[in-house]
Order: C-alpha cells, then structure tokens, then sequence
C-alpha cells in the first residue's frame, strides 16, 4: 500500500505531553511548514506527502529533474493510503483522524503509549546493558536513570562532569551540561524536568572526536541494518547536517576516530537487541546516535547508545539522498539551517538525475528553514 508521509519533527515534544491535545512551539511549527516537502526524497513511487498549499511550479520542476513519484496528498483519498508520520504520537493520531483516516486504521491509545514508553532515554540504556556483555571490547557505560532532586544532588557531588538529560526532547534540547553551570543551577533546571517527565537521565560528559548513528528497519518483528549516519550539530548539541556519501565512505571516514571491525560489532549487537527489546511491538524506522569520545590517555571509547530515535531521522533523509540521487562520483552535505543564513540559490548540476555538484534547496523557497544538499566530485 502507498504511503501517506507527513513531516511532523516537533514529535519529540508531543511524546514529552504524551496528550493529544498538543500545541507545538513556533519554531516547531515553522520547522514542519518549512519541510511538508522532504518526504520527497525518501518516500517512494506512489506515495504521498501531506501539506497545506505547495508551490506547484517548484514541486513540479523538482519531480522532473529527479524523476520523483511523490506526490502531495489530495486530502479526500486517506483510505487508500497507510499512514506514515516522521514520528507516532497520540497528536499525530488525532492530524490523521482530521484528515480522514478511521480510528481502526491507526495504532490505538495503548500501542502509542507502549511506543512512547520506548522512546524514553531509559530504552537506550537498556539496550546498553543488553549488548556490553557481546561485546570484546569496552564501551560508555549506560545513563543512570534519577526521580528526584536530592538523589541527583548526592549524584552530582560524585560526578561533577556529566550531561543531564530530559527523557523525552529532540534536537539537543533537554540537555544539561554540568561542565559549565553550577550543581545549583543544573538541579534548579533538573527539578523543573523531573517534575514534568518523572526523572532525568545522567551520562558521562566526553571530550566528541564524532557524532554519528546507526539506522535501522523494524518489520514483522525483525530488525535490519539499513545504513549509517555521519552527522553535525552545534555547540548546544543542536542538529546541523548530514554527511551525503556512500555507507563504505561513511564507515572509511568514521575508522579515522574508532576501528571500522568493533563498529560492525556493535551494530549487529544493537540490531540483535532492538530485534528482542522493540521489533516485537514496533514498525518503521529507527535510529540510534552514538559517538566516539576521546578520553585522557589518547584512547578511543565508543558510546554505543548515546540516545534511541524511534521514528524518521535526518539521518534516513541524509542516506536516501545519498543513495537515490547522489552521483556516485560525488561527496556532499544535506543541512537545515534558518532561511535568512543561508547561501544563494540553487546552482547544482545534474546528470541522470543524480546532482554531480553544486547546491539544491530541497523544499519550496519561502519558509523560515531550508533544506539543502550541496554536493562536488571526489
């Protein structure tokens, strides 16, 4: 069956409110006007996406060049359609109910619930301590789940470099980094946390030599590895982009920071565990971001589960891009950035409906972010 996408990024913060009577931030809401379109470049022949007014003549220009399939959701024809959100939520239940989905058509109330459950930062801890003992080699240690103020204050004073983290945010917010506040100020901003989410989240703070994740596929209750991740954020640990390059390329680079085998090990480790702790219960996409910290000897440790996405990512986005449209001679990057950073207009060339250099905005002009792709030959 076809598929219905709709870019819903503020999910993280509708699972937070775990209501479906959820009101987005403006900026979130900006972000999902700007970026109706991107399931363009990762939904297949057939499917749809949903928005509210498109610029034709920029989505038709855009589906020629590539030779896309995707089209814009006619907002009658839901039956024929199976829905498929950047993330599920009991708020973007209700957007398809609006849009005409029936009620037995969706997941129900307890199904949601038990995926947001698993989108809770303690899921990543698990699969931590479920993949260290397969492993031949040592990796970060798993968050440590905290539910009041006075047991992180004990907590803090044993541990002064460590970053405190929301159960539910996105994007980098949520994030307390207790290498640059005082304890007083990280429990005054904590309390705040566990008194809406129920706890915090604590993890050793690292020195980053790189950010990456491991994507992967939840169907019938198994797991698959689709691909890999290489990506940027800024200084407050905010998404910037992607690297756009072949998995062999990503992996080749990534071997530079940690060895290429011991990665191999613990993605097949990670796809086993979510294979047992989610596949049962879950489908669609999935990933997990990791990283490479450098410690005070010089030594490499790899952080296996630094955080669990279960839902789209930019990283899918990022490696249907690099698959689909990407000539094979090329390297590049896919970025969001605000509208008014950005640089000038669309000058890529392209060739088989692959981009061999140059820049494409890949959402209609006119939103407050944009979605590009630059690419060059290697």
């Amino acid at each position: 069956m076809p598929r219905l996408h709709l870019f819903n990024p503020e999910n993280d913060i509708a699972l937070a409110t775990g209501s479906d009577n959820f009101t987005a931030p403006k900026a979130a809401l900006a972000l999902r006007a700007s970026g109706a379109a991107l399931p363009l470049w990762y939904g297949d022949p057939g499917d749809t996406f949903l928005a509210y007014g498109i610029n034709t003549r920029w989505l038709d220009s855009v589906r020629e060049r590539f030779g896309i399939g995707v089209g814009v959701f006619d907002h009658r024809s839901a039956n024929v359609f199976e829905p498929a959100p950047w993330g599920w939520s009991a708020a973007v239940r209700r957007d398809f109910l609006r849009e005409g989905f029936t009620a037995d058509s969706l997941p129900d109330n307890s199904i949601l619930n038990r995926w947001r459950q698993l989108s809770h930062r303690r899921t990543a801890a698990e699969l931590c301590r479920m993949i260290a003992p397969r492993l031949d080699f040592a990796i970060a240690p798993p968050a440590v789940e905290i539910d009041s103020v006075d047991r992180l204050s004990r907590y803090l004073a044993d541990n002064r470099s460590v970053i405190i983290k929301s159960p539910w945010s996105s994007s980098g917010r949520g994030l307390i980094d207790t290498r640059h506040i005082s304890a007083a100020e990280a429990l005054r901003r904590s309390e705040g946390i566990i008194r809406r989410q129920g706890s915090v989240m604590v993890e050793t703070a690292y020195e980053r030599t790189a950010d990456f994740a491991m994507l992967f596929e939840c169907a019938d209750s198994r797991c698959r590895r689709v691909g890999l991740s290489l990506f940027t954020a800024d200084a407050s640990g905010s998404y910037t982009g992607n690297a756009l390059a072949s998995d062999s390329r990503l992996l080749e680079r990534l071997s530079r920071h940690y060895p290429a085998s011991r990665l191999n090990a613990a993605g097949e480790a990670l796809r086993e565990a979510v294979e047992c702790l989610i596949a049962p219960c879950y489908s669609g996409p999935l990933g997990i971001d990791m990283l490479v910290a450098r410690l005070n000897d010089g030594s490499a440790l790899l952080d296996a589960t630094v955080e669990i996405n279960l839902r789209m990512t930019m990283g899918f986005v990022a490696h249907s891009l690099s698959e689909r449209f990407l000539s094979p001679g090329s390297e590049g990057s896919f970025s969001v950035t605000p509208a008014y950073n950005s640089p000038a207009p669309d000058d890529a060339i392209i060739e088989n409906r692959r981009i061999i250099s140059g820049r494409i905005d890949l959402t209609p002009p006119g939103g407050l972010f944009r979605f590009a792709a630059e690419a060059c030959p290697l």
